[in-house]
C-alpha cells in the first residue's frame, strides 16, 4: 500500500478519517494542531483511498531541534559535574550579615554527576529532568539559578533542556549542587562562544552560592570569606584514594551552624594547616573540621560512625574526618570501607563510594577519571570543552 503525506491542517473532503488503535480521536485537534499530520493511504483505486490522522506531539519539537542543529555550531553538550571535600575547615568568626567567615582547603574529587545540555528550540524557559527523586526541577535548583544568572549578566536568551544524572548524594557536605551550578555556568558560556572569562563566571557565581566560585579554580583552593574568596593552589599533589561513607540521614547546614559555638572551635591557624598539608600530605592532625561538634549534636549517629571507622582503622586511613557540614565521613588512604559497614544491618543503607582527588587543565572543564566510581554514557558527549 502506497502513501503520501499532506501537512496539517488541511482537510481532505473525499476521505474517510480513521485512526490507528490507541490514538485519541479529535477532529478539532487534528484541524488546529501543527503537531499532527494527515496521511493519504492509497489502495490502488481512488474510490478506496483512506485518510489517516496521526497525532504526533513530539514531531514538531524534534523538527525544531533539527533546525537548531543546522543553524548553530553547538547544540548539545554533556559535562561531568564533580563534587568536593573540605580537607580542613576552620570557622574563624561570625560576620555582621549573619554568615560565618571560614578558612578551608577545598578539593574537587572524582565522584560526580553528569549533566546533558541541549539548546531549546522554544525560547521561553529551561526544562530540567533528573533521575533523582526529591531534586527540585524549578528555579529552586541551582542549575536553573545559574542559567538565569548567565542570561541576566550577558543579555543572551538561550534556553536549555537539561538532564541531570545524579550520583552525588544530597545533604552530604560534598557541594554537589554547587558543582552543578558551576557546570551550568560553564556550559552556558560554551553555547555562547565563550563570551566571558572564567574569572567573570567565578565572580558572578558568588551571587547564588558561597561554594560555587571554588569550582572555577583548578581543583584545589584555599577558600576564605564565606567560601567565595578563592586562592587557587596548583602545585598540591594529593595522589591518594579515599572512601566516602554517608548515612541515609542528612545534616541541615542551617541547623549545624545554629549549634556552632566559636568558643568550642579549634585555635589552630588555618595557614599553618595549609603549610603542614603542603609539606607532609594528609594526616589526622591536619583534617580539622570545626563543624563536626555541632553536626554530631544534630546527628549523634554520625559521631558513632566516625568513631567506629577510626577504631577499625588498621593503618589504611591516614585521616578520617567529616566533609563540610556533613553527613559524609571521609577515609583518606584506601578506597574500601571497614568491614563492619558490610557486616552490620545498621549500615546496610549507607552510601559508599570510592574517589580520588581531581584537578582540571587551564581552559578546560573537569573530566571523569577512567576508573572513577561514577560512570555515564558518553554517547553524543562533548567533554573537557575548551575556551582557548
Amino acid at each position: 500500500m502506497a502513501s503520501s503525506h499532506l501537512p496539517c491542517p488541511c482537510h481532505h473532503p473525499g476521505g474517510h478519517g480513521f485512526l490507528k488503535p490507541g490514538r485519541h480521536r479529535s477532529s478539532s485537534l487534528a484541524a488546529k494542531s501543527p503537531s499532527c499530520r494527515f496521511r493519504v493511504l492509497a489502495s490502488g483505486s481512488p474510490e478506496k483511498r483512506q485518510l489517516e490522522i496521526v497525532y504526533d506531539p513530539d514531531g514538531r519539537i524534534n523538527r525544531l531541534a533539527d533546525e537548531v542543529d543546522k543553524n548553530t555550531g553547538l547544540s548539545r553538550l554533556t559535562l561531568f559535574s564533580p563534587c568536593k571535600i573540605n580537607v580542613f575547615l576552620r570557622i574563624t568568626s561570625k560576620r555582621g550579615d549573619g554568615y560565618h567567615d571560614l578558612a578551608s582547603l577545598f578539593h574537587v574529587i572524582s565522584l560526580g554527576d553528569t549533566i546533558k545540555f541541549s539548546l531549546s528550540p522554544l525560547q521561553t524557559k529551561d526544562r530540567l529532568s533528573t533521575n533523582a527523586p526529591g531534586v527540585p526541577l524549578d528555579e529552586k535548583n541551582l542549575i536553573i539559578k545559574a542559567l538565569n544568572l548567565y542570561r541576566k549578566k550577558t543579555g543572551r536568551d538561550n534556553f536549555f533542556w537539561i538532564h541531570l544524572d545524579k550520583k552525588v548524594p544530597t545533604g552530604a557536605g560534598l557541594g554537589g549542587g554547587s558543582g552543578n551550578a558551576a557546570t551550568a555556568l560553564w556550559a552556558a558560556n560554551q553555547f555562547n562562544g565563550c563570551l566571558v572569562s572564567e574569572k567573570e563566571l567565578q565572580q558572578w557565581s558568588s551571587e547564588i552560592g558561597s561554594d560555587i566560585p571554588f569550582f572555577f579554580s583548578h581543583g584545589a583552593a584555599y577558600c576564605t570569606g564565606r567560601g567565595e574568596v578563592v586562592q587557587d593552589i596548583q602545585h598540591l599533589s594529593l595522589d591518594v584514594p579515599m572512601v566516602l561513607i554517608k548515612p541515609q540521614e542528612a545534616c541541615s547546614t542551617a541547623e549545624v551552624y545554629k549549634r556552632l559555638h566559636l568558643d568550642r572551635t579549634s585555635s589552630v591557624d588555618p595557614l599553618a594547616l595549609l603549610e603542614n598539608l603542603t609539606l607532609n600530605g594528609i594526616t589526622q592532625d591536619v583534617c580539622i573540621n570545626d563543624l563536626e561538634i555541632p553536626a554530631f549534636e544534630v546527628l549523634p549517629s554520625l559521631k558513632r560512625l566516625k568513631k567506629r571507622i577510626m577504631a577499625a582503622n588498621r593503618g589504611q586511613y591516614s585521616a578520617v574526618f567529616m566533609s563540610g557540614s556533613g553527613s559524609t565521613i571521609v577515609g583518606v588512604g584506601s578506597p574500601d570501607p571497614p568491614q563492619f559497614i558490610y557486616d552490620e544491618d545498621d549500615y546496610k543503607e549507607v552510601f559508599i563510594s570510592e574517589a580520588n582527588f581531581l584537578t582540571r587543565q587551564e581552559g578546560k572543564w573537569y573530566t571523569e577519571l577512567p576508573m572513577a566510581p561514577s560512570s555515564y554514557s558518553k554517547e553524543d558527549a562533548i567533554t573537557g570543552t575548551s575556551c582557548s
